[in-house]
């Protein structure tokens, strides 16, 4: 009987055309041959016998030593290490206490942790996790790629959506742990996707979902911005939201002076030992006080500056002096600042009111702060800073006449915001009440004055519209007073 000669490739195995090395071949590249495939075994196996050579293994462990990341380096390991106001960081500590307690009834706790750049929110909370046994689990924006699906002769390619590659994180990492590891999980989101900025619904869903089946608790840090369009917190964390799913809100200062100085020597007891002997040398007291002064509580910004000025062969940072203020019974500090690596100043609300409130002036009689700077962190909500300047001026000023002056700017400034042709003038509004009050307070009052929010006036006219048969004048003077009057008898 004649054999049979026809191939019968369908039951081959699909591995059986693979070879040793999965050679990727484009359109410009020359074929590769069997034989340039055994001589890349050669030379694998070479390089294999190099480096059990004790001078190549010096070299390479030199090389990925200044490859890494150096900023690691100089990590807090421990809770006293970090430069972090002890109050705020027992305030993180009691939150995650908290979650161990009710931990079988509630175990999706929330924490919004906010505060200004380099603080070191991120840094108290790795510390604090290392210290009670939590192992994070963080989230990271990943890349948009094309998914590939192919059935048939028929290919489709679609992008996953970064809400539902969110969702199942926060589903997945707080549900199931790591089969080698036994610590309690700690999920934390630092980089928000970026579609739930602009949806505030979809972002109160998610919560809704994880408050009903996480089983971990959850940990959001988020950086203060001077822009309200900017803020995350503002944005995405209402007030209501924050009621509704009981999400702790911890909220971290600037660095003081003293916490940074503390950090900073122990950045140079780091730079002295043998592993950075080799890159870094210490720089002077007064390199390291003007990066303080610099930084203005910004830890990082503190630590790239100390890293550039300690590099070995780099020049020396330039500086510049500052005017000192006066300190009763002890002379003038000297101090000085970095000309060019400078962090921009954040200013708070409530800093720069106290700013406008109590102006501080330099010998020659201008101001420490100019009022154009205060205006122009403001820009974004004029309104608001103007209203809470009339609810507390008043108060800060001794001399009547002064009050009369401050009172006719700020009249100046409520007409000229008020004005809705043209946008650009609330700037200049808010440069007029700024520099008006600071300018006609000559001699403000030195007691402790605490700010209080504007009165809302709106409300008192709904309640008026309410009431049947009581106008608008006969309220504001008797009505309302009266009012005030037997709440008070009645509660006596």
């Amino acid at each position: 009987m004649k054999p049979a000669t026809r191939k019968r490739a369908w039951n081959n195995s699909a591995f059986a055309y693979q070879s040793k090395f999965d050679v990727v071949q484009t359109d410009n590249a020359a074929p590769v041959k069997e034989s340039d495939i055994a001589n890349d075994e050669e030379t694998f196996e070479k390089n294999k016998i190099t480096h059990n050579n004790p001078q190549t293994s010096k070299t390479i462990s030199i090389s990925s030593k200044s490859n890494s990341n150096w900023i690691d380096k100089f990590e807090p390991r421990t809770c006293e290490e970090v430069a972090v106001h002890p109050k705020k960081l027992s305030e993180l500590k009691d939150w995650l206490l908290h979650c161990e307690a009710v931990h079988k009834q509630h175990p999706a706790q929330i924490c919004l942790l906010t505060g200004p750049s380099g603080s070191g929110k991120t840094a108290a909370v790795r510390a604090l996790a290392r210290a009670h046994k939590y192992e994070l689990q963080e989230w990271i924006n990943p890349v948009d790629r094309d998914m590939i699906n192919t059935l048939g002769d028929q290919t489709s390619s679609y992008t996953g959506s970064q809400i539902d590659f969110f969702k199942s994180f926060l589903f997945r990492s707080s549900r199931y742990k790591s089969l080698l590891g036994s610590q309690k999980r700690l999920v934390l989101v630092e980089d928000f996707p970026n579609m739930l900025l602009s949806s505030i619904d979809v972002f109160e869903s998610i919560l809704d979902e994880f408050s009903k089946y996480g089983k971990a608790p959850l940990l959001f840090i988020v950086a203060d911005s001077k822009s309200r369009s900017l803020n995350i917190s503002y944005n995405l964390f209402t007030e209501e939201l924050k009621n509704k799913y009981h999400i702790n809100h911890i909220s971290f200062n600037p660095i003081a002076v003293t916490l940074l100085q503390k950090a900073m020597k122990r950045f140079c007891a780091l730079m002295r030992e043998q592993q950075f002997a080799d890159t870094y040398k210490v720089p002077t007291e007064n390199v390291i006080d003007s990066i303080v002064f610099a930084a203005q509580g910004d830890i990082r910004n503190a630590l790239i500056n100390l890293h550039f000025a300690s590099l070995k062969g780099a020049g020396a940072l330039p500086t510049e002096r500052v005017e000192a203020c006066e300190v009763k019974g002890k002379s003038k500090k000297k101090l000085s600042t970095l000309k060019t690596i400078r962090r921009d100043e954040s200013v708070t609300m409530l800093h720069a009111l106290g700013r406008v409130f109590n102006p501080k002036r330099l010998p020659g009689g201008t101001f420490t702060h100019i009022p154009e700077d205060i205006s122009d962190s403001f820009a974004t909500e004029p309104k608001r800073f103007i209203d809470l300047i009339h609810a507390n001026y008043v108060a800060h000023f001794k001399e009547i006449e002064h009050v009369v002056e401050a009172a006719n700017s700020l009249s100046i400034a409520d007409n000229i915001i008020t004005e809705y042709r043209e946008e650009s003038l609330s700037l200049t509004a808010l440069n007029i009440a700024v520099r008006s009050i600071m300018q006609a307070n000559e001699s403000p009052v030195s007691a402790w004055l605490p700010i209080r929010a504007p009165k809302r006036s709106q409300l008192d006219l709904c309640k008026t519209q309410k009431i049947s048969g009581v106008s608008n004048s006969l309220y504001a003077t008797d009505y309302r007073s009266y009012v005030q009057i037997i709440n008070r008898s009645t509660k006596n």
